[in-house]
């Protein structure tokens, strides 16, 4: 099927976007990652580019992006220039962290510890942390009264605890601790409250690393504190222990189901169409109801990408969990993003060169 892609059209909307937009945008072919330049319809190849495994991460709202390199090594490419930032290790087991309404990833770069942001300079740590405990698949709830905190692990296994309202500088009030655990007030009518923490060993709270459910209760002894790290007292790790401690009743977070996830979903056929906006749709497919068609509803169902098979997921971003499509070619497992209403990149444009589409 003929794409409708002309160059012409590319070079129009692309000269429409200012270096406020991001300017290079990733894709993938038969494994390996590229860069497509939008102002000059210019493609970096994936093999003058990449020299690891392909992976990637985008930063924020496409300010940056974290490409894996070989020997381990991850480069920070800004969107904008098509520049390396900086060359370190990704805290891969952390990925995304969410603190307020930021985003952050933490990096090894020469022995220490730096915080990448979106929208500031990387932070360097005051201590090189081996890893920093994941919480993007948190709930809400994990904050109190905006102050919020990161649970580091150093190189003897023990944490540290990171105040994210005071530049990171961890708590120096606190005992050595192996494990730890969330404490919630369960309100009448309201959702759960943070108000305490439990520390101890590993025997004591038998959780795996990033592991923030599915704890298992025990009978060996925990500290426990409120949110300002002020001690409570002592008992055993068990809720109903725990509850007398605070004379409330009470759930630990171990206890839990984890959240719903909402971002990045991926769009599953239902014998209907989904609607992206008043140009752009995706409908079942007329030989096979279980697939999708990208199509322009102002072109008459004019398909975009032709009938092969592709697999879609929308691409979310800090204030839409639907922003983009991240669109996968299903038999050579090619993928690009398509910007349906035009928020960072030309609109309606399968964001890949046309050498790379090997469906046609």
């Amino acid at each position: 099927m003929k794409f409708i892609f002309a160059f012409s059209i590319f070079l129009f909307f692309s000269c429409a976007f200012a270096q406020e937009h991001p300017q290079f945008i990733p894709f993938k072919s038969e494994g390996k990652l590229g860069l497509l330049k939008i102002s000059e319809t210019e493609l970096v190849p994936p093999d003058a580019f990449v020299d690891g495994p392909g992976n990637y991460d985008v930063v924020g709202d496409f300010q940056s992006y974290i490409i894996a390199k070989n020997e381990g090594e991850d480069e920070v490419i800004d969107a904008r220039s098509g520049k390396a930032q900086f060359v370190g290790h990704l805290d891969r087991t952390c990925g995304l962290l969410k603190i307020n309404k930021d985003s952050y990833y933490h990096f090894e770069v020469n022995g220490s510890s730096i915080l990448l942001n979106s929208a500031s300079s990387p932070i360097q740590l005051t201590h090189s942390y081996k890893k920093i405990e994941p919480n993007q698949d948190a709930w809400d709830n994990e904050s109190v009264d905006g102050k919020q905190y990161l649970w580091a692990l150093k190189e003897d296994e023990t944490y540290a605890v990171l105040d994210a309202n005071n530049s990171f500088v961890p708590i120096n009030s606190l005992p050595k601790f192996e494990s730890f655990d969330l404490i919630y007030r369960i309100n009448e009518n309201a959702p759960l409250t943070l108000i305490g923490f439990v520390l101890g060993s590993k025997t004591a709270i038998q959780r795996t690393f990033g592991q923030k459910y599915g704890i298992p209760e025990s009978s060996h002894t925990v500290e426990v504190y409120n949110t300002s790290f002020k001690k409570i007292g002592s008992t055993v790790y068990k809720r109903e222990a725990i509850a007398k401690l605070f004379n409330q009743k009470i759930e630990l977070r171990g206890s839990m189901m984890p959240p719903p996830s909402m971002a990045n979903q991926i769009l599953i056929p239902h014998n209907k169409a989904i609607v992206l906006n008043n140009e752009f749709s995706l409908i079942p497919a007329t030989d096979d109801p279980g697939q999708l068609v990208l199509v322009n509803t102002q072109q008459g169902n004019a398909p975009v990408l032709g009938n092969d098979h592709f697999d879609y997921r929308y691409i979310s971003i800090s204030q839409n969990l639907k922003a983009l499509l991240q669109i996968r070619h299903a038999e050579t497992g090619t993928f690009f993003y398509f910007d349906f209403n035009g928020l960072y990149f030309p609109k309606g444009l399968p964001l890949i060169p046309e050498n790379y589409r090997k469906w046609k």
